[in-house]
């Protein structure tokens, strides 16, 4: 049985919405409760990691949240809005014509780089570190480059702790930026 495209794509959205709830209120508020974090704490930290990516690290640091807690709870938010963004995407690709055509053109173009193709995902490491590019755009970018997402979201989240904690030694004093 074939399924309409608004019954896919409303699937897709659902997932989005389900990864989305899962890794931006449930699992952080679990989170923040086995370890003794405020609830308001925890939303702060999930809001400022949506809105300030990786540069959250600095509100849950002003909060005095432990170093552990920030990181887990914004890796909770990165792996969330990871897995929200792929699933959005494919709603997008299935609802839209457009979105399909450039997603062949891609592979097409893919085809000829085979290299690309095959360790692509490994740049996923250095992408959400670009202030310019940052997380959101890493999970585009590995989206229509159609590389491996389990991949994807293994080489971004390596990214996002390295730069998550560089931050945070930054904002505990242990890095100097400037003299």
């Amino acid at each position: 049985m074939i399924l309409p495209d608004a019954v896919i794509w409303f699937r897709q959205a659902v997932k989005a919405l389900i990864a989305a709830l899962l890794f931006f209120v449930i699992l952080p508020l679990a989170l923040g409760s086995a370890s003794g974090i405020p609830t308001a704490q925890v939303f702060a930290l999930v809001s400022s990691t949506a809105v300030l990516q990786s540069n959250a690290v600095f509100v849950g640091v002003g909060m005095g949240m432990h170093p552990a807690g920030i990181l887990a709870i914004m890796t909770l938010v990165e792996v969330g809005a990871v897995l929200a963004i792929l699933f959005a995407c494919d709603a997008f690709a299935h609802s839209s014509i457009r979105v399909r055509s450039i997603l062949e053109r891609t592979e097409v173009r893919m085809q000829k780089v085979p290299l690309l193709t095959k360790y692509g995902a490994v740049t996923l490491i250095v992408l959400p570190t670009l202030l310019v590019v940052g997380l959101y755009s890493s999970v585009v970018i590995c989206w229509i480059l159609r590389w491996d997402r389990i991949q994807s979201l293994f080489f971004i989240t390596i990214g996002w702790l390295a730069v998550t904690v560089f931050l945070m030694a930054v904002a505990l004093g242990l890095v100097r930026m400037f003299a």
